[in-house]
């Protein structure tokens, strides 16, 4: 079965559906049992992962689970109230006091925020490593402590690419598990655990719900972790809202086209970029001038919407107002992956590593607006910086 056929009939049930086409909502945090006895039974197995309640036995929940499940070919997937709910899920499930976790250092910047300002307090040192330099040393990293490794390919508003087998070959002679956040790519693009991974991160609010109207974030592990992550975000009561999970479940068909049409509008938008006069360096896997753009190739299919560039020199704010101002179609905003095309302009300055970006970073992503009206928006900006 082809993908786009696959995207339209996973986790769909018309017959249980009562004819719908699409799966209904359920609302509730009570549940009755059957019978006496399943609750006698519910309440001697003593496992927040099963228990009779709303949080674990959701009929859509159930079905969005299963459905990003097939997706990433994983044992399990469990799903959070947001992409960040579910970033710190394997945190809590495999760290503790005087334990210590390996972090790529262009990760997401909430993760490091609550790395610094909550894991921290609970004893566990947090170490950050080079996404692309002096990686062949990788293992110097690890210690008896490191009970962690959590990655995240490409990297935040820089994008580099890590060698992901390479480090979970390592990893798994350790006996460390490893995560990735694969948010960028979806399932469409890369598929972790082909490349080693132990337990996948994605936030749904972007790509798989696709209409920026929603807040969901799915953690898919394998056979080995899965029962722990489940019960780890169980226990904690992280769980959805049933319209968030409803909206998760409609976008699901359509993401192979609209990601098709995504990444055609990036690259277009990247490649313009290339020769402007202003620019001095365009962050994007796909490009071949990029590094690492072999690895990219080797363990990608494909590319998303969110890319950066930098200008040649340094602008004032005042000056990177101004070239915002002038934009029609993209607006400022954070979470990108929907059909609206966006921009902002991260700093860098909480990375350990120094940064060798010259000028200002602008990071944009294309949304499902005409390719030549994307690319006219930006050009027509930047004549503002000249």
């Amino acid at each position: 079965m082809k993908i786009d056929t696959k995207l339209t009939k996973i986790s769909r049930n018309v017959k249980k559906q009562k004819g719908f086409i699409n799966p209904g909502i359920y609302k509730g945090s009570t549940m009755i049992f059957n019978s006496f006895g399943d609750y006698i039974k519910d309440i001697t197995n003593d496992d927040d992962r099963t228990t009779l309640y709303g949080i674990n036995k959701n009929p859509s929940v159930d079905q969005l689970e299963k459905a990003i499940t097939k997706l990433y070919n994983c044992h399990d997937t469990i799903i959070a109230s947001s992409g960040l709910a579910a970033l710190v899920i394997p945190f809590f499930t495999y760290l503790k006091k005087d334990d210590e976790v390996l972090i790529n250092d262009s990760v997401y910047s909430p993760t490091r925020t609550f790395c610094e300002k909550i894991l921290k307090n609970y004893g566990v040192k947090i170490k950050y490593f080079h996404p692309i330099k002096n990686i062949k040393n990788f293992a110097k990293n690890i210690n008896t402590k490191t009970k962690l490794i959590f990655l995240e390919s490409p990297g935040t508003a820089t994008f580099e690419i890590l060698d992901i087998p390479f480090i979970t070959k390592i990893a798994k002679k350790n006996n460390i598990p490893t995560v990735l956040d694969n948010t960028w790519a979806s399932p469409l693009f890369c598929n972790p655990k082909k490349l080693g991974i132990n337990i996948i991160i994605d936030a749904g609010t972007k790509y798989i719900n696709g209409h920026s109207d929603v807040l969901i974030g799915f953690v898919s592990s394998d056979k080995k972790n899965s029962r722990k992550i489940r019960t780890t975000a169980k226990t904690l009561g992280m769980c959805p809202g049933s319209e968030e999970v409803y909206l998760a479940l409609r976008g699901i068909p359509t993401l192979n086209l609209r990601m098709k049409q995504i990444e055609k509008n990036t690259l277009n938008l990247a490649n313009e970029l290339l020769q402007h006069s202003l620019i001095d360096k365009v962050y994007h896997p796909a490009l071949q001038s990029f590094p690492n753009h072999h690895i990219w190739k080797r363990d990608f299919t494909g590319s998303s919407g969110l890319f950066a560039f930098s200008l040649k020199k340094k602008y004032s704010i005042k000056s990177i107002e101004k070239f915002y101002n002038k934009l029609k179609i993209f607006k400022l905003g954070y979470s990108w992956g929907g059909f609206e095309s966006l921009i902002t302009f991260p700093p860098l300055s909480k990375r350990t590593f120094k940064s060798n970006v010259k000028g200002n970073l602008i990071r944009v992503y294309c949304g499902l607006e005409d390719s030549k009206d994307q690319i006219n928006d930006i050009l027509n900006a930047l004549k503002v910086l000249k």
